[in-house]
């Protein structure tokens, strides 16, 4: 009978083994031997692992374009806020930050700030974000310390249950609050040479300098 969850739909299925049983021909004096059982093989598939670096630059547009044609993709929503949320989960993804309520969180931080000596403070705490978001108390924690171990946001050395958004989340903040428009540029890189000497017996000019 099929159920439904979060929209989806499942299907329940039970499985059962018919096993024959067969009555034991030794006697009791005879030895049994037993051989070892098989291992079983682990299944799933393993995860692949990819060395990816990334770096967050805020250039002038004629500067950070260098083709003369470049792909325009365009992702068009009614919702204003979820649109800026996507803009700061691309950024996020600069800091090696999956979770799936970063972005979320990162933006109602920054909403909720208040500006102190040059600074955006947070000063309502994580049972705020939680409530005001719908979200679990350990959720929230749990990706507030991912920020605070990225450096998006720093614990603040005079408030208490506070927290500053440092200047480069600041400046992107600022940076899509007309428009949220970013530039992404894949490149790829040769493995860096740890010797000066090249394979051929020349210097390496950069390495050497």
């Amino acid at each position: 009978m099929g159920t439904t969850d979060n929209g989806l739909s499942f299907v329940k299925a039970e499985v059962r083994e018919n096993r024959s049983i067969v009555q034991p021909t030794h006697t009791a004096s005879e030895a049994v031997k037993q051989e070892p059982a098989p291992a079983k093989k682990k299944g799933g598939r393993k995860s692949i692992s990819h060395d990816l670096k990334y770096k967050v630059d805020f250039v002038k547009r004629d500067k950070a374009i260098h083709e003369r044609t470049i792909a325009d993709i365009t992702i068009y929503s009614e919702d204003k806020a979820l649109v800026r949320e996507l803009a700061v989960r691309q950024f996020l993804f600069a800091y090696d930050i999956t979770e799936d309520y970063a972005a979320k969180i990162l933006c109602f931080i920054y909403d909720k700030s208040n500006k102190i000596e040059a600074e955006k403070v947070y000063l309502l705490g994580i049972q705020v974000i939680a409530e005001s978001l719908g979200l679990s108390y350990p959720t929230v924690q749990k990706t507030v310390k991912k920020l605070r171990k990225k450096n998006v946001i720093a614990k603040s050395p005079v408030f208490q249950n506070a927290y500053t958004i440092n200047a480069e989340a600041d400046r992107f903040f600022k940076s899509i609050s007309n428009n949220a428009q970013i530039l992404l540029t894949f490149e790829a890189i040769e493995e860096e040479q740890l010797e000066a000497v090249n394979e051929d017996g020349t210097v390496n000019e950069e390495m050497a300098n």
